[in-house]
């Protein structure tokens, strides 16, 4: 079995997803980034994107986030973001239906949201 690191992803309202992975890919700043076992401590900011976690060799879950930071470690990448959505999991109806109710950085966030999907 291969060397895992734990992902940890957290809004302020949930703790999203608490996994094992073998890499984390996040968008950072300065471009995507990945972060696997025994990464150099790094602390990261975070832009709007996708968060993909990869398990033997492939991509296993896909979140949207809306910035915030990572903080790495040989051990674990936890992600602190304003918002998030499981992509595998986005219902894209219930998603518009949000979208023009929202405004503002939401309402751009669920857009975002809904672009990945397609």
């Amino acid at each position: 079995m291969a060397e895992t690191t734990q992902l940890e992803l957290v809004t302020p309202a949930n703790i999203m997803v608490q996994k094992a992975a073998e890499m984390v890919v996040a968008p950072g700043a300065e471009g995507l980034f990945g972060a696997m076992p025994r990464h150099a401590p790094l602390l990261a900011d975070l832009v709007r994107g996708v968060v993909e976690v990869h398990e033997n060799g492939k991509i296993t879950d896909r979140f949207m986030i809306d910035g915030g930071l990572a903080d790495v470690s040989g051990e674990s990448v936890t992600i602190l973001t304003e918002r998030a959505e499981n992509l595998a999991t986005a219902d894209r109806d219930a998603l518009k239906a949000r979208a023009e109710a929202a405004t503002g950085g939401e309402a751009d966030f669920l857009n975002a949201v809904i672009a990945a999907l397609q």
